[in-house]
C-alpha cells in the first residue's frame, strides 16, 4: 500500500475517533519515523482514552470499513488492552490501545502534537511527542529482552535526528521514574559517537 492511502485509512479512523469524542495519540513507527529516521511498516499503532460508554458506537462505525472483533474490542477496554482493526479495502492493520491509567501514560495525551503526515491530506494528526516516543519505544525493547533491533534503531534515530530539539530534562527524568534510566543513558551515548 502506498503512502497516501495509508493516511487516508488513518484519517477514516480518527475522523471516527473525533466525531465520538475519543481522544487519541499515534504512536509506533508512524511517530518514529516521522522524528527520526524514516522504516516502513505495515501497519499503524494509536492509543485512545477509555471508550466504556462508547463501545457500541465505535463498533458500528467501524464495522462497515474494517473488520473489527466486537468480542476483542470489548476486552480491550475492559483491561485497559489492546484489540486490532484491518481495512476491509486496503488489508492494513491498526492497532488499538487504551490509554492506560498512570501518570506517564497520562502525560502523553497532555503532550501531544498536531502533525500533519502528508501533502496530499490537508489534515492534522494528533502525534505522540519526540519524547515520549523514545520513552515508549524504550519500555517495548526493555519488555523484549533488550533484543529487538528495531526498536533500538527507532530510539536512536530519534535520539540523532530530533538532538538539538529534544527536552532532555523530561526525557531523563521520565526514564529514571519509569525504570529505563540505563537504558537511556545508553542510548544517549551511542548516538554521540
Amino acid at each position: 500500500m502506498n503512502e497516501p492511502e495509508e493516511y487516508l485509512v488513518l484519517k477514516q479512523l480518527t475522523d471516527v475517533l473525533d466525531d465520538l469524542k475519543i481522544d487519541y495519540a499515534i504512536g509506533g513507527s508512524v511517530a518514529s519515523s516521522l522524528y527520526g529516521k524514516v522504516r516502513f511498516t505495515q501497519d499503524v499503532d494509536i492509543t485512545v482514552a477509555p471508550f466504556n460508554d462508547k463501545t457500541e458506537e465505535l463498533y458500528d462505525a467501524l464495522k462497515e470499513n474494517f473488520y473489527i472483533s466486537k468480542e476483542a474490542m470489548y476486552r480491550a477496554v475492559s483491561n485497559r488492552d489492546s484489540f486490532n482493526i484491518i481495512h476491509l479495502e486496503y488489508a492494513f492493520k491498526i492497532d488499538i490501545f487504551i490509554q492506560k491509567s498512570d501518570e506517564f501514560h497520562r502525560l502523553i495525551f497532555n503532550r501531544r502534537k498536531k502533525v500533519k503526515l502528508a501533502e496530499s491530506i490537508n489534515y492534522l494528526f494528533e502525534i505522540v511527542s519526540a519524547e515520549d516516543i523514545i520513552l515508549l519505544k524504550l519500555q517495548w525493547y526493555q519488555s523484549s529482552g533488550c533484543v529487538s533491533d528495531r526498536q533500538w534503531s527507532d530510539v536512536l534515530g530519534v535520539l540523532t535526528v530530533q538532538a538539538k530539539s529534544l527536552d532532555m530534562n523530561y526525557l531523563k527524568n521520565s526514564a529514571k521514574k519509569l525504570g529505563l534510566g540505563d537504558i537511556m543513558q545508553k542510548a544517549i551515548s551511542e548516538t554521540k559517537q
